[in-house]
Parts: C-alpha cells; sequence; structure tokens
C-alpha cells in the first residue's frame, strides 16, 4: 500500500515521520536529494535511528508474511491517491504496508497511534489507517478500491460469503467491484451499508455517520432513535444518522462532497465555524474562532487540504477574518480591524 500526503504538515512524531520516509525512499521518483535530506533527519537525533529501524524491522516481518493466504486482502494493487491508477503490488509495495499494519507486521512502531490505544484486531483481519493529513488509496482482493481519508482506520475482516469491513473511525470511499452472489458490507459501529457495484463514501463524526452515494444503490441498516431501520439510498443522496435525531436522506452534491479525494475542500456559504472545523481535520495545526458573529459569517471557495496558511490568507484577503493570535499550535480567527 502507497499513502499519499496531501498539504500534510511536518510530523513531529518521529514514528509517523519515520513512516513517511520509508515510503518515498521506496518511491519510484526519489532523487539524490530525497537521500540528503533522509540522511540529515535520521542524524538529526537519537529517536529517529529508533524509529528507521522499528519501520525496517516491520517490512522484515511482513516481507517474509508474502506467501500467507492470509494477506490476500493485502496483495493487491496498490493505487495512487492522485489519480487512482491501479499499480501491481509488489514486494517493495508490501513493504510500505509494513509501516502501517500493525496486526501482520508483529508490532511495527506506528501501532502506538492507530486506533487510539484499542487492541482487538485479529492477527488475520488487517487494519489500514492514516495520519491526520493523509489520504491512502488501496485495492483489495476483489479488486474493490478504498480511499481511507484523514485520520481514519479501516479492518478488512474475513471475507466468505460476503465481503465485510469495519471502519473503525474517520472516513472512507469506496467503489465496489460488481459481484452480485457476494454482497459488499460496510459495518459502521450499530450500523451497515451494503452495496453491490457502487460507489460510496462513509464518513464518523461524533455522534453522526453520513453515507454520500455517488454512484449505484446501497442499503442501511440498523438501529435508529425508532428501532431498527432499514433504508436503501439512490445516487446524488446523502443519508445522516445522529445519535439524537431519527435518519435523513438528502439530495447532495456529490462532486462537491468527494472533492476530498483530490485533496481539496469546497465550500458555498457554510458558516466559517463549519469551514474551520473542516479544515482542521486535516492539520495539526488547529483553527478557531470564539467571537459567535464572526463564527456565522459565509465562507464560499475551494482550499486546500491541510493548508491553513494559505486558507487564513484567503480570509484576509477577501476581510473576513483576521488573526489574533498564531503558534505553532493554533491560529485564532477575529473579525477585521473597523
Amino acid at each position: 500500500m502507497r499513502s499519499t500526503t496531501s498539504g500534510t504538515e511536518t510530523h513531529g512524531d518521529p514514528d509517523s515521520a519515520a513512516a513517511t520516509w520509508f515510503a518515498r525512499l521506496h518511491g519510484d521518483d526519489v532523487s539524490s536529494r530525497d537521500r540528503l535530506d533522509f540522511q540529515r533527519w535520521l542524524e538529526a537525533d537519537p529517536r529517529h535511528a529508533q524509529a528507521w529501524d522499528g519501520v525496517r524491522g516491520s517490512w522484515n516481518s511482513l516481507a517474509s508474511l508474502e506467501r500467507d493466504p492470509r494477506l490476500a486482502a493485502l496483495r493487491a494493487d496498490a493505487l495512487s491517491a492522485a489519480d487512482h491508477r491501479p499499480r501491481r503490488l509488489d514486494r517493495r509495495a508490501l513493504g510500505l504496508a509494513a509501516a502501517s499494519i500493525v496486526a501482520l507486521a508483529g508490532g511495527a512502531v506506528l501501532g502506538r497511534r492507530w486506533l487510539g490505544g484499542e487492541k482487538t484486531t485479529a492477527p488475520d483481519e488487517p487494519v489500514f489507517s492514516t495520519a491526520i493529513g493523509e489520504r491512502s488509496t488501496f485495492r483489495l482482493a476483489d479488486n474493490s478500491v478504498v480511499t481511507l481519508g484523514t485520520d481514519s482506520a479501516l479492518r478488512v475482516n474475513h471475507w466468505g460469503q460476503e465481503r465485510r469491513l469495519t471502519l473503525l473511525r474517520g472516513q472512507a470511499f469506496f467503489q465496489v467491484a460488481k459481484d452480485p452472489s457476494r454482497p459488499f458490507i460496510v459495518a459502521v459501529a450499530d450500523k451497515s451499508v451494503t452495496a453491490v457495484g457502487t460507489a460510496f463514501d462513509v464518513r464518523m463524526d461524533p455522534g453522526k455517520l453520513s453515507v454520500t452515494l455517488v454512484e449505484g444503490r446501497v442499503r442501511i441498516a440498523g438501529a435508529s432513535p425508532s428501532g431498527q431501520r432499514r433504508v436503501e439510498m439512490s445516487a446524488g443522496s446523502r443519508f445522516v444518522a445522529a445519535d439524537r435525531a431519527d435518519w435523513s436522506i438528502q439530495p447532495v452534491d456529490t462532486a462537491k462532497e468527494s472533492a476530498w479525494l483530490g485533496g481539496r475542500l469546497v465550500f458555498d456559504g457554510e458558516p466559517l465555524s463549519a469551514v474551520v472545523a473542516e479544515m482542521n481535520r486535516f492539520s495539526e495545526r488547529k483553527l478557531s474562532v470564539a467571537d459567535p458573529a464572526l463564527a456565522a459569517t459565509p465562507v464560499s471557495g475551494v482550499f486546500k487540504t491541510g493548508q491553513i496558511d494559505a486558507f487564513v490568507a484567503a480570509l484576509k484577503t477577501y476581510g473576513l477574518a483576521e488573526v489574533g493570535h498564531a503558534d505553532a499550535n493554533r491560529v485564532e480567527l477575529v473579525r477585521p480591524r473597523a
């Protein structure tokens, strides 16, 4: 699996940085400048060398399992997150998976930031994950394609008469290979999304689940405030289930909602508070807005994920907001001076 970082700010975590360097150095376009920069990073801190040894150890562990049938879900095509063109997953790409698949690598260094301490993953049910600001695309054994969004994790469950995955956190976009004999099921908490040959987005937020259907049809089943329910969606709609509200399905602009796949966020008159919350999902450096009037200001535009400074510059250019305080971790937005 090859992970792609879009507009990601520099990781302070040596484990995350080591995994990023591993992917970069095993890419087809690695340059001499990349190798020089890596050497400088490696020598800058003893923790960097330790993290690097951990990633290499994970790669060696995974490489020894290449013929294990349990890797069927991993031994498939890797995709570039930028253009979604399939590429054969060779031994080098399996090495990239060692940086993110703890269960199969036997304790990779990235395991500590995977699932927030969760340790329920079966050893033969691989989990794919991304850090904040990252997105990663991979192909499953049935040729279905999955793209994970920022700070997300997905478990590939045992496959038999059905193809089942579990979204553990975050957001994922699924392009499902048609196989009417085996339904494709994404489990999310107490609900399930079932599809046969379709493309859809599933997102988990605190207290809310949303499903955006780009093409085809899906069936959603599970608990609701009015009891167990089952509904079917048509393309061009979004399903929302909140903890204390009944299910709803509304028409939606699927191109706008899927823009994150290309590293962009599109807003059309949303309040600044909502825009800030969405931008913060993709960045370690967070925006804040305390002024209620400013928070309600409508914002429209297309912004790159992870590019906090560019977003703030755009707000200043159009006279929507100014910076009250800024440091390495936070940017406070205030109303423009009169």
